[in-house]
């Protein structure tokens, strides 16, 4: 029998005692997690209990803040920590065990000598070149589309084939092994219990593929770099350099990140539009609003129904609410950028949103490195679609959509009509 989010084993609450009340732990994700329409139970905690406690699918007990400002505290004080969530004995979200070594599980000073290597691979103008070639492919998967007619899956014909192929050419993997590191990388942001095992083994899997990727590097340095890996490889920066393992886990990292990710917002972006065909022909009619359209995209969709997870490294208090040293505290970026705090009607889509300081790329020193990458990603394969496909609908309703449980929400189809 499945419990309702937030009860213990006999039906009832699990109670947590905050400033001398008691007050239930609730189950996250929430009963009202992975559909389109704003989170009741979000809206509920950002208002009243803008510190909660609630249980993640690993079975540990952590704070939830909700509120833009809060989450914002989070993901940039020093006082929460991102290193602390690989040590013994930490607090975990979903079912994958976060990597240590990386730009995700460490803080300043390590975290920002590993940034300063990495970053100049992901300057914004250097970025900005790929931009042609992502909109030539963007152009010939809406060709596929076309030729698949009505009915077309959306999610299988664009949105993972993009950011797939994209990855593969920066990273220097292999395009011929996609199907198998897409089936790890899905597996990675698995949030399904029965899943549990297989992610394990996943995970282990995607680390040996990169492992032998970046050996294969290592042993080559004296040819051209032809990708990322080949210059993180090659790179030096005062006599530093990234390690072996590190460089592995930012080649898992990237992959993982880089590929479903964005496929999961390919998707969502797409059906959001289609829901409502007005929002879809504003765009086909005015080609200049897709860029504020995906960055209102980003804040609007339900961009994951767990959070940023952060340790408190010292005794804090937060709206009357002691946080504990060594407590996990994880950060809803879904529920901050639905804040009305921060944004005006925020639960309305205006694609024309000026200002929107949405926090779904992060905050702080982990703000998201592939930020722009991502954006020329969903900028580009949006505007090909508008261009191929002006009349294109959704070939059932958005509600019986099915959606994947998963750390960034995503649907799990996108059937359209072309029209």
């Amino acid at each position: 029998m499945t419990r309702p989010a937030g009860t213990g084993s006999e039906g009832l609450p699990n109670p947590h005692r905050v400033g001398g009340m008691t007050e239930p732990v609730l189950d996250i994700p929430f009963a009202d997690a992975f559909q389109f329409d704003p989170s009741p139970t979000f809206e509920e905690l950002r208002e009243n209990r803008p510190v909660a406690r609630v249980r993640t699918l690993a079975g540990a007990e952590v704070w939830l803040v909700t509120r833009y400002d809060d989450v914002k505290l989070v993901l940039a004080d020093p006082r929460f920590s991102r290193a602390a969530v690989v040590k013994q004995g930490a607090p975990r979200v979903a079912l994958a065990k976060p990597m240590p070594n990386s730009l995700t599980t460490t803080d300043p000073p390590e975290h920002t000598r590993l940034r300063k290597l990495v970053s100049s691979t992901f300057a914004h103008r250097r970025i900005e070149r790929t931009r042609p070639w992502v909109a030539d492919l963007s152009a010939k998967l809406a060709d596929d589309v076309a030729a698949a007619g009505d009915g077309a899956d959306l999610r299988e014909l664009v949105a993972l084939p993009l950011p797939i192929q994209v990855i593969c050419q920066l990273l220097g993997v292999p395009y011929g092994d996609r199907e198998q590191f897409r089936e790890w990388t899905e597996l990675g942001y698995s949030m399904r219990m029965a899943e549990k095992d297989r992610v394990e083994q996943a995970m282990t899997e995607l680390t040996a593929y990169i492992d032998a990727l970046v050996t294969r590097k290592l042993a080559n340095t004296a040819a051209p770099a032809e990708d990322l890996l080949d210059e993180l490889v090659r790179a030096r920066e005062e006599g530093d350099r990234l390690s072996h393992d590190e460089l592995i886990s930012f080649g898992v990292n990237l992959l993982v990140a880089g590929h479903e990710t964005s496929a999961n917002q390919i998707s969502s972006c797409v059906a959001t539009l289609l829901r409502r065909p007005d929002n879809w022909a504003k765009l086909v009619a005015d080609h200049s609003l897709v860029p504020s359209a995906i960055e209102e995209l980003l804040r609007f969709n339900r961009f994951s129904e767990v959070g940023q997870l952060r340790v408190a490294t010292e005794d804090i208090e937060l709206h009357g609410v002691r946080i504990k040293a060594g407590e996990g505290v994880m950060a809803a970026l879904n529920s901050a950028n639905r804040d009305p705090r921060e944004y005006e009607n925020p639960d309305d889509l205006r694609l024309d949103r000026k200002d929107n300081k949405h926090l779904s790329f992060g905050f702080g020193p982990h703000f998201c490195l592939g930020a722009q990458l991502a954006r020329i990603e969903l900028q580009e394969s949006l505007l090909a679609l508008l261009r191929r496909f002006p009349q294109m609908s959704l070939a059932k309703p958005a509600e019986e959509l099915k959606w994947r449980r998963v750390l960034v929400s995503g649907l799990a189809e996108l059937p359209v009509n072309l029209g």
